[in-house]
Parts: C-alpha cells; structure tokens; sequence
C-alpha cells in the first residue's frame, strides 16, 4: 500500500466535521493531547469520573484508551467507558510501557482480551511485548530489538484482530496483512514526550470520520509526522520545536500533505 491510495481530502474533512474525541489520558501529557485535537481540528473531551462514562460515549465520536499513568482508579474508569461503548464508536488503545512494566502489560492483555479496539497503536517495545516478540523495552521509549518491525506489527495485528499502528522513524500501519510505511519523521517526535499520546487520539479522530481503518490511520500517520518535520525547520531545540509543531498541525492541509508524500516516494524510488 502506498501513498496513491489515501484519501488526502480527508485531512480538510476532519477540520470541517470537528468530531469529538473522548481520551482516558496520560496525566502527564493530557494538555499535549488536547491542544493537538484542537489544533487538527477536533474537539477533545476527557473524563475521570466512571459515573460520567456513559455520558461521555454518547457525546464522543471517538475513543482513545491511554495506559501512561493507569491505577486502579483509572482501570475501573476505561471498564466504563468501554462497556458504555454499546454503538461501537472506534477505539485507540496506547499500552505506553508495557514493554518495561508487566504490571501495565497485564493489564493490556487483560483488556485485549474483554474488548475490541480498533487500533493498537505503540512503539517498538510495545507492539513487541503485546506479540510476545523478544524485545528490550527501554521506559516509555522504544528501546532495542533485532526483529523485523513490520513483521512485529503484524504479528500484534492478527493476534489481536486489530489494525496495529507501530509508530517510530518510520511508522509501521497493517491490518495483519496489508502493510503501509510512512517514512516521513523527525528526531524532535521521539524527543518529544507525548508525540506517542498525541498521534493515539490523532487516530481516533480521523477514525470517527467513517472511513476504512488502513488508510485512515496511514494517512494520520503521515499527516501527523509531516507537521513534525515542517516545524523542525532552522529551530534550536525542543521547546522552539514543539511551539512550531502545534503551528504546524494548524495548518495542515490536503494539498501540503499530499505534495510532501509524493515527493518522498519518488526519492526513494530514485
């Protein structure tokens, strides 16, 4: 699969439709998260209260699972909201670390287990330990392994029935089958803390637009890593960085992200 068939008219869809996306969220990133839905044109909603769960489905489009700062609490929170989740509104798991904590990874098989999501999307590490793939997690990040990435991230997808988006350098969207590559990437989204949260709920809001998972996704992983190396352009550091980044997904645009797509895939194919 490759570029040619995305559906770039998307991206200004999302803009015009504003769906809402309802994230369980990582604490530690949760403002990244949400100004990045606002900034591609979403509308973010978020919620700590399982009394509150049903409510918040039914305004949602989306749903997107985030396992960054899970406890108990929050665990008896995402049951809510997924058993809420009775029209089958699209959902985004992010299992942040459960390459390094099994803990997490407990309680992700657990989940995978008692529901269906959409998507799983994670690093390396993570797409790895949900495949029982050998792999050295490092923290939040996505450490070192010698297997093939692609490989992995099908692995995952057909285990679990799910579309699998392994996201790093170059990111990796398969439904267990089919495989798209995004090359398209810059050293500040790994640097980044929350670039992993940010791309999850990103998913989940081009997924509320009712298309056909496997592109969608690509073309949100694309979309998104294009915004991350147009805002590393002449910048001196992280912080000039992620100002520019948020700049850039409010700009986003068909046209823009389509004409860099097409211009990287006929420099690999020189």
């Amino acid at each position: 699969m490759n570029c040619e068939n995305l559906s770039y008219p998307l991206i200004n869809r999302l803009r015009q439709t504003n769906p809402v996306v309802l994230t369980v969220a990582n604490s530690v990133t949760i403002d990244k998260v949400a100004d990045g839905l606002s900034a591609i044109g979403a509308s973010p909603i978020m919620s700590k209260e399982p009394a509150e769960a049903a409510a918040m489905v039914k305004l949602a489009n989306a749903i997107t699972i985030n396992l960054g700062t899970i406890t108990e609490a929050q665990l008896k929170q995402i049951r809510a909201v997924l058993n809420a989740n009775t029209n089958r509104l699209p959902v985004v798991l992010d299992p942040v670390a459960v390459g390094s904590v099994p803990y997490r990874l407990k309680i992700a098989h657990q989940l995978l287990m008692d529901y269906h999501f959409t998507v799983i999307r994670g690093n390396a590490g993570e797409i790895a330990a949900l495949a029982g793939v050998k792999w050295q997690a490092h923290g939040i990040d996505a450490g070192q392994g010698h297997s093939d990435l692609a490989d992995i991230a099908q692995q995952c997808a057909r285990q679990y029935h799910s579309l699998v988006v392994l996201s790093g350098p170059t990111d990796f969207v398969t439904n267990g089958q089919d495989v798209f590559t995004n090359p398209l990437g810059d050293r500040y989204l790994a640097l980044n803390v929350g670039s992993g949260d940010m791309l999850s709920s990103t998913l989940a809001a081009y997924l509320a637009l009712g298309e056909a998972p496997l592109p969608t996704c690509s073309l949100a992983c694309q979309a998104f890593a294009f915004a991350g190396v147009q805002a590393a352009k002449n910048v001196r550091g992280l912080g000039q960085w992620q100002s520019r980044f948020f700049d850039e997904l409010c700009q986003l645009t068909s046209t823009s992200v389509r004409k860099r797509a097409v211009e990287r895939m006929n420099e690999n194919n020189d």
